[in-house]
């Protein structure tokens, strides 16, 4: 056997671990090396998602670098401090998932200056399953663990070496972890909707997991971030795309949420930590509806922040929902002594961070209840209606729980109406054009001219037919024959209707929709109680709208014709 040579004990020990000042340098090297790489991997997401993976992962590790690591004295504190920045600026699906990851590595390395390989694979393993208890995915499933795992198991099997050769191995098994998502079918996320045709596209998450090894052994390599600091960013010469009105991207949601408020001061205010409220605020002892999600779908949900409906609402950034962190803020500024509904459209990123607000409002001691709402009936069948996206149709839940909480119902109540009422509606979207991305100009997704998508979610992700154009008659014949059987088992003979515009359909064009929908409901021997058409929840300017029917009964309607007053919905009309 080949003796290997003898090292010098100084060098086995720099090789041998990772130091807290090796920990900023991990941070501003992941800064510097996912803002090279948000573009493509914006492209990868766009592929399956919505194509902001990128952006998001970018922000969050932008955040991180932030951290002033020399004030905590030891590792654990300061992977803590990057944990909570995580959470609170991240967002989305990706950001509670990192943020967890983080934790745990906190909670091991507490008191500690320095960890060897093994401490770095044991905090690592526990970090997945950390992970695993926010998202419930397991490898296979075409998520970031595909990439996690091979190389957290790779550190586990190598934990003897030195550490810049044990990373050598687990970073090299993260990329072949990440590549080999092409060939699987995505089972949790946007992605998961697409099915069989998701296959063939490497995940995201995945390819970030990746860098985010290969950056790790860099820092163990001896690499150091650039020294140059990054040029602050010169507003005054940004130029909008063509189309676009707005200042900067970096005020995008701010100052929508601040033209809002302007516009509406008798219903909705924004707080200093950047919630929206109501004006005047709901009476105490009563039930406290509270939303959190991404911008970018004006008005919804701000403009529904009023009497008989939200009491709290809070933006994340462009199509990414609000963290954790947030969100449970605006649960606290919603809870008037009487509890508090969490309301979330059901899409994985206002999911993971809607649970991570439920824990933390809970800590801070207030008894909250999360409703997921999911309508769309192109993501999953009736007897699986729990796993379905969400879409417009929340607007009838909302509309209804909100009516009962403003007249004083309990907790329990509001939420068994505001249930039942998402299991009586569902809803199909149409795409006939992409918008533009108020940042690159870019079509946020691909739709060819003379073509429309059916089943299409609010992102534009893709959805059960795409095929020629057809006239406005046949796509809500379409639409309302698969609508009214899903609902058959649940028909009361009684419906709401729900004609939402994308943000770029004419009134005039939602007002021909609507026509026919009444007209085949009518047909059918259906009685339309009542109908809302309206541009509610957009994305930018998208060409294309949105129907959704709720099956009602005497109680449902009666919920229904109570009185709502906010920006941008009333009822009586």
């Amino acid at each position: 056997m080949k003796m290997q040579p003898m090292l010098p004990n100084f060098y086995v020990k720099r090789l041998l671990v990772f130091n807290q000042e090796k920990l900023p340098v991990l941070f501003n090297l992941l800064a510097e090396r996912f803002d090279q790489e948000e573009k493509a991997l914006n492209q990868l997401d766009a592929s399956v998602g919505d194509g902001d993976h990128g952006t998001t992962v970018n922000r969050a590790f932008q955040a991180a670098a932030g951290v002033s690591f020399e004030t905590y004295p030891d590792l654990g504190s300061g992977f803590d401090a990057v944990s909570l920045v995580l959470a609170e600026q991240a967002g989305g699906a990706i950001g509670p998932l990192l943020a967890a990851f983080f934790a745990e590595l906190g909670v091991h390395f507490s008191g500690k200056q320095t960890v060897q390989t093994t401490d770095l694979a044991e905090a690592m393993r526990d970090g997945i399953q950390a992970i695993q208890q926010v998202g419930g995915a397991s490898v296979g499933q075409k998520t970031l663990l595909d990439a996690l795992v091979p190389a957290v198991q790779q550190l586990l099997q190598t934990k003897e070496l030195p550490l810049k050769n044990a990373m050598q191995q687990a970073a090299s098994a993260a990329r072949q972890g990440a590549e080999a998502t092409k060939e699987m079918v995505a089972q949790h996320g946007r992605a998961h909707f697409l099915g069989q045709r998701s296959k063939g596209y490497q995940d995201a998450g995945a390819t970030s997991i990746a860098i985010l090894f290969e950056t790790w052994l860099a820092v163990l390599e001896g690499v150091l971030p650039d020294s140059q600091p990054k040029p602050e960013k010169d507003k005054t010469h940004f130029v909008p795309p063509v189309g676009k009105l707005i200042n900067h991207p970096d005020d995008l949601i701010t100052q929508d949420q601040e033209g809002l408020v302007m516009a509406f001061p008798q219903h909705v205010a924004l707080t200093t930590a950047g919630i929206l409220v109501r004006a005047k605020s709901k009476a105490v002892g009563k039930v406290g509806l509270a939303i959190g999600h991404g911008g970018g779908h004006t008005p919804s949900m701000g403009g529904f922040i009023g009497t008989g409906l939200l009491d709290a609402d809070v933006y994340g950034p462009l199509f990414t929902c609000a963290s954790g962190i947030r969100i449970s803020q605006a649960i606290q500024a919603a809870d008037k002594g009487a509890g508090v509904v969490l309301l979330v459209s059901n899409h994985s990123g206002d999911v993971l961070n809607a649970r991570l607000a439920v824990r933390r409002a809970v800590q801070m001691g207030i008894q909250v209840t999360p409703v997921y709402l999911g309508d769309d009936i192109a993501t999953a069948p009736r007897e699986s209606y729990q796993e379905r996206r969400g879409l417009g149709g929340l607007l009838f839940a909302l509309k209804i729980g909100g009516a009962a909480a403003e007249a004083g119902e309990s907790l329990p109540e509001v939420v068994s109406l505001m249930e039942r009422t998402n299991r009586n509606t569902a809803t199909l979207a149409v795409a006939v054009r992409p918008p533009t991305h108020p940042v690159t100009g870019e079509p946020l997704f691909s739709l060819p001219p003379g073509e429309i998508e059916i089943g299409t979610g609010v992102h534009g992700e893709v959805g059960v037919y795409r095929g020629p154009h057809l006239p406005a008659d046949q796509i809500v014949d379409l639409l309302l024959e698969k609508i009214l059987a899903d609902l058959a088992p649940l028909q009361t003979g009684k419906v709401l209707a729900f004609l939402n515009g994308s943000g770029g359909t004419s009134k005039m064009e939602l007002h021909i929709l609507y026509r026919r929908v009444k007209q085949n409901l009518e047909k059918a021997g259906i009685t339309l109680v009542a109908g809302v058409v309206d541009s509610l929840f957009t994305t930018l300017e998208m060409g294309g709208f949105s129907l959704s029917i709720c099956a009602v009964d005497k109680t449902l309607t009666q919920w229904w014709q109570k009185p709502a007053q906010a920006p941008y919905f009333r009822w009586p009309v």
